[in-house]
């Protein structure tokens, strides 16, 4: 249900579940007077809560009763005396959205949790391409068993951070679930668990260079076409945001490999270019992620300067890490351009 101004519904409430301001109608329905639950979210929010999620559920009143208690409720004198009254939530059809006692359980406890980081949003289904899609089941106290969908991943020190997100109130609006790990999930797919357990980076390298000599190999056009599902499944993946600078760099180099080995022009241009801004600002190749970035733009531009300078690079430095030498292993036979 919703209403304008918390504080006092909240108070109208009260006082009503107490039996102070309807008596039993005309023909004895003591359904109409019974005792109901409710809880008003917005005086629940912790102070720092975000603008978005204060506006989205300033409105918001829980009402678990009868149908027959909500009727007498909305159709109270005191309810039609006010000058803004107690409605129905509905949707989009103007349908009365009802809930599951256990997800108005679920959400109570949720904006009671005061470790929990959570925001509201449209349903699930509405939200557009910044969406991964992955779907997983939850295994956070409270939500144990609702199944979500990965909308945002974040990488720290090379592990991943999710948001999940569950749709609620009849599929009108989400609850999005921050900094969730592999941990707090049951992952639908098997191939996204392996890929978003452990270190994201090192996940997708070694399989991303075995695909990078299947792409350069000669008679291979099965193998390559194997790898297209795989590769568009890493590229969906671009939104990632990372925290780290040189993690950045390798990321963005694993992401131009993919989308070279895909033919997607555009996007090959625009990591190129992120890639080549990254090289310029730096005085001299010093690290593993400048190393990633020189074999990524050479892939793509097959001009050599770039391979010469990672080899240069792992030969100065012998305690590379080995996923550098499988790199340059795989592109040492790659024709160039003069």
């Amino acid at each position: 249900m919703t209403h304008h101004k918390p504080q006092w519904i909240d108070a109208m409430l009260y006082k009503e579940n107490r039996g102070e301001l309807s008596a039993t109608d005309e023909e004895g329905d003591e359904s109409a007077t019974e005792p109901f639950e409710f809880f008003v979210p917005f005086l629940f929010m912790r102070p720092d809560a975000a603008d978005e999620i204060r506006s989205i559920f300033h409105n918001f009143v829980f009402v678990k009763a009868s149908q027959e208690r909500l009727r007498a409720i909305v159709e109270s004198e005191w309810n039609k005396s006010a000058n803004m009254r107690l409605r129905y939530y509905r949707d989009r059809s103007g349908k009365n959205i009802t809930i599951t006692d256990e997800e108005f359980q679920q959400l109570r406890a949720t904006f009671l949790n005061r470790q929990l980081k959570v925001f509201f949003g449209m349903p699930v289904d509405t939200i557009g391409e910044m969406a991964v899609g992955d779907r997983v089941t939850l295994l956070i106290d409270g939500w144990k068993g609702k199944q979500g969908k990965i909308e945002r991943i974040r990488l720290k020190n090379g592990l991943v951070s999710m948001t999940v997100a569950v749709d609620i109130l009849g599929h009108t609006k989400s609850v999005n679930f921050e900094d969730l790990h592999d941990g707090d999930v049951i992952f639908a797919d098997h191939d996204t668990e392996q890929l978003l357990t452990g270190n994201l980076i090192s996940n997708m390298e070694r399989p991303i260079a075995t695909m990078l000599g299947h792409y350069f190999r000669k008679n291979n056009a099965d193998v390559k076409r194997r790898d297209f599902p795989r590769l568009n499944r890493y590229l969906s993946y671009a939104n990632i945001q990372v925290d780290d600078e040189n993690e950045q760099k390798r990321f963005v180099s694993l992401m131009l490999l993919c989308a070279t080995m895909l033919g997607e022009t555009a996007l090959c241009d625009r990591y190129a270019a992120q890639l080549i801004e990254w090289l310029s600002d730096e005085k001299e190749v010093d690290n593993v992620a400048d190393a990633c970035m020189l074999i990524a733009l050479f892939v793509y531009t097959r001009h050599p300067a770039y391979r010469d300078a990672a080899k240069a690079f792992r030969k100065a430095h012998s305690d590379c890490p080995s996923i550098l030498g499988t790199f340059i292993n795989k592109v040492r036979d790659i024709p160039t351009k003069k």
